[in-house]
């Protein structure tokens, strides 16, 4: 079960920032991105870092009404950690998909890939 809380990193606030200053997406959708990128890419690591210095989310804004699928598509890689952790660490794991985006028609452009 999710926690009602998650923390991300400090570098993941910094970089949801600024990415939310050039497309104008919410933390919460770009988090979501993130997460689904790092999902789909396998990118997450195998030790978790406990690293969440940075801004807080209620689950239920982070994750919306998706959440439990989130956790079940989570729950299929990984196993036996505290699933507020994890996100955590998918949304740094994901950000890579962030980089190079200076708008939003950069950043349709990295996703449209992922969707198809």
């Amino acid at each position: 079960m999710l926690p009602n809380r998650i923390r991300i990193s400090k570098k993941a606030t910094d970089t949801l920032t600024m990415i939310k200053g050039r497309t104008g997406l919410t933390p919460n959708i770009l988090c979501r991105l993130a997460i689904a990128h790092a999902l789909e890419s396998g990118s997450l690591r195998k030790r978790v870092d406990s690293n969440q210095d940075g801004q807080e989310f209620n689950t239920n804004t982070l994750l919306g009404e998706h959440a439990e699928l989130y956790a079940m598509l989570i729950r299929q890689q990984v196993r036996g950690e505290e699933l507020g952790k994890v996100v955590a660490q998918l949304v740094d794991d994901g950000m890579g998909l962030f980089s190079g985006v200076n708008n939003l028609s950069d950043l349709f452009v990295k996703c449209k890939g992922k969707v198809e």
